[in-house]
């Protein structure tokens, strides 16, 4: 019955009711997208870093040189002699697996990443299947096949036995190769990451389009070779050795998108209280306007009480209209929220290199019910402030 009341009278005011949650919902939706965006992007991240457990290549920025090889933005750094790819083969005890890659060129903006076989068996754990796996064709064999991830194939409409000409550099419209074309042989199946943007091709493609007359019965230049060590205390050593050469440079991409999200964490830091903020105004405008209105339905309330209704009961049906427009309004705020956040992790995975996941982040349900508790708690405010004003017409009235 208290219920009953709390409700109708709560709705007696559709659009003071109407507005104070949307102040609500404003504030905790915009709070929860920010939240949700910065969870959504650090995962992303973290996981398209994971098949990459050490990179080798030319001395100059790790940033760039993870970007180009890990998220294939930005651009190439110098290249290195095949021979070290070589070498770390040859260091048994330390390397598990060193597989090349030579970048440089592109197709309509996509990155053409020049590799070898052994590529198809790299996981990112032993707990979970190949990172890049076909869904249909098969893998690499001869130079100048192409193994395509899965939006080049949609956005470029390529399907097996297709040809294409690749273009020097990373511009779409850069100039063309127009000696050698590239077949489709295979489509990669999702990676979940930025090499669904790849074009595969056997390293020797790469070499032969950019022989120039070279003699091409030794092996060309790597842009990255990725390195799986043999276990952790290995990754270390052979870290160590890399430390003095002016040559080559060892990186953990983990550690460098750390280093990023150090970068971003500045930003987070600022969008964070921006987003409490938000939701302490929105409270103290829920509660100024609860106050205000509770002051407006003294007359309500001095009827309910004439009815019967006790002190208590009155009290009850105040805490539970602002723990409706609290609770109604945070609900509200989280669904629209996250369904912001859908859209915009859509849209960006659509035309980025990272790839958000479309999931509820823990952090946004926690905020959400915080602010529900914290509403809860602050909902006595109005009690108190309707106490002292009956306390004082009753005064007034003796």
């Amino acid at each position: 019955m208290i219920r009953k009341i709390a409700w109708q009278q709560l709705w007696s005011k559709p659009l003071t009711t109407s507005l104070l949650l949307l102040v609500m919902a404003l504030a905790v939706a915009l709070s929860v997208l920010v939240v949700s965006l910065g969870s959504g992007l650090q995962r992303g991240l973290i996981a398209a870093t994971e098949p990459f457990t050490l990179l080798v290549g030319s001395p100059g920025s790790s940033q760039q040189f993870v970007l180009n090889t890990v998220f294939l933005q930005d651009k190439p750094l110098a290249n290195i002699s095949y021979q070290e790819v070589t070498q770390l083969r040859a260091n048994s005890k330390l390397v598990k697996q060193a597989i090349p890659l030579a970048f440089g060129d592109s197709v309509k903006g996509y990155r053409l990443v020049g590799t070898e076989p052994e590529i198809f068996t790299v996981r990112a754990d032993n707990t979970k299947p190949e990172w890049l796996r076909l869904s249909s064709g098969r893998p690499l064999q001869t130079p100048f096949e192409a193994v395509i991830g899965q939006d080049v194939a949609k956005q470029l409409g390529l399907n097996l036995g297709d040809t294409f000409k690749s273009t020097h550099g990373t511009l779409a419209k850069g100039k063309e190769h127009p000696e050698e074309s590239f077949t489709v042989v295979g489509i990669l199946a999702d990676t979940g990451g930025p090499y669904n943007q790849a074009i595969l091709t056997p390293i020797e493609s790469i070499w032969q389009l950019h022989a120039h007359g070279k003699d091409l019965s030794e092996k060309g230049d790597v842009t990255a070779i990725m390195v799986e060590p043999v276990g952790f205390g290995q990754a270390y050593t052979l870290a160590a050795q890399f430390v003095k050469r002016k040559d080559a440079q060892l990186v953990f991409p983990a550690q460098v998108i750390t280093q990023l999200f150090n970068l971003m964490g500045r930003g987070e830091k600022v969008w964070q209280p921006i987003g409490y903020l938000l939701i302490g105004l929105a409270m103290a405008v829920v509660l100024v306007t609860a106050y205000l209105a509770t002051v407006n339905r003294l007359r309500d309330y001095a009827i309910l009480k004439a009815l019967g209704t006790t002190q208590k009961q009155l009290y009850s049906i105040l805490i539970q209209q602002t723990s409706y427009v609290i609770g109604l309004g945070a609900l509200f705020g989280w669904l629209m929220g996250f369904g912001a956040y859908i859209g915009l992790a859509h849209a960006l995975n659509t035309s980025s290199a990272v790839i958000m996941p479309l999931a509820i982040s823990s952090a946004s349900v926690q905020l959400t019910l915080l602010c529900i508790v914290v509403g809860l708690a602050v909902s006595l405010l109005p009690v108190y402030a309707f106490h002292r004003k009956a306390k004082q017409l009753h005064d007034v009235m003796n």
